[in-house]
């Protein structure tokens, strides 16, 4: 039985309801958990494919294979990954932020914004993750996930706050993709009759999501404690291919976290390839 990693956030359900609606659920195990879990458990084998954050196949591209044309970005803002601040963003210099504990790729990206794009130098540590509560000994605050998303939705209160999202976009006029969908090497070669079939069922999970939007919005919503209303206006933030713009943005990124020393090296894409060498796998440089 192949494990996939699933993550719990709003962003991803059009895709694993798809998912769910092709394969059965007999012929795969779901193991639940946040971005960071995941890449944690996909880099040890406790999972054999899931949506992981980019930054983790910048650290360890040699364990892994991309799944083509398939990713979770954000076409512009993206709702759900957000710095709260109690300062305008430009006033960060020397000043302490708490990055999310659920999300490598989305502290990079902060990291990359402010260091990069900005000129700050800040100082970081892993907080807490209460969405837009900015502690008081700390300035500012990254919040990810479904909490972040309810946060922006209910008002922003008095503190500044920034979509990373948003920001990558005006300073390079690029989507942004948050999470790579990765299959081990390994598990590959372990299930090479199965893991292609798979993989091909994602693919089309991946075309039929958008268009089930509504057909599952309302039993999404209940769950999130969301309106149905907001909940589609999200999803419609969210973009799910991997096209050559998004493989454009992705060498950016790689490039800033290694520049800055947050990844050894920007990494070659290799993507899995559908033969009977699948295995193998196949380069597609950037």
């Amino acid at each position: 039985m192949i494990r996939i990693g699933e993550i719990v956030y709003a962003n991803c359900i059009p895709i694993y309801a798809a998912l769910r609606a092709i394969v059965p659920e007999e012929h795969v195990q779901y193991i639940r958990g946040e971005p960071a879990a995941l890449n944690r458990l996909l880099y040890e084998g406790g999972i054999d494919l899931a949506p992981c954050s980019a930054f983790e196949y910048g650290l360890h591209p040699e364990r892994y294979w991309v799944v083509p044309d398939i990713s979770i970005a954000a076409h512009r803002e993206v709702r759900s990954v957000l710095l709260f601040s109690q300062v305008p963003i430009e006033k960060l210099q020397g000043r302490r932020i708490l990055l999310s504990p659920a999300s490598a790729t989305s502290n990079a990206l902060l990291r990359i914004l402010l260091e990069k794009y900005y000129g700050l130098r800040c100082r970081y540590e892993v907080g807490g993750e209460t969405a837009g509560k900015v502690l008081s000994d700390a300035h500012a605050r990254l919040a990810i996930g479904n909490a972040a998303l309810r946060d922006y939705l209910q008002g922003r209160g008095g503190e500044h706050v920034y979509d990373l999202a948003e920001l990558w976009h005006d300073v390079t006029g690029l989507s942004f993709v948050f999470a790579l969908w990765m299959v081990r090497r390994d598990a590959a070669r372990a299930h090479r009759t199965a893991i292609g079939p798979l993989i091909q069922a994602l693919q089309e999970a991946r075309r039929l999501a958008p268009t089930r939007f509504e057909q599952i919005v309302g039993e999404a919503a209940e769950a999130l404690g969301i309106a149905p209303g907001d909940l589609l206006d999200y999803w419609q933030t969210i973009a799910y291919d991997l096209d050559g713009e998004k493989i454009v943005s992705l060498k950016r990124f790689f490039g800033d976290a290694e520049r800055l020393g947050l990844i050894p090296a920007a990494p070659t894409l290799r993507f899995y390839e559908f033969s009977p060498a699948a295995s193998s796998g196949g380069d597609h440089r950037v």
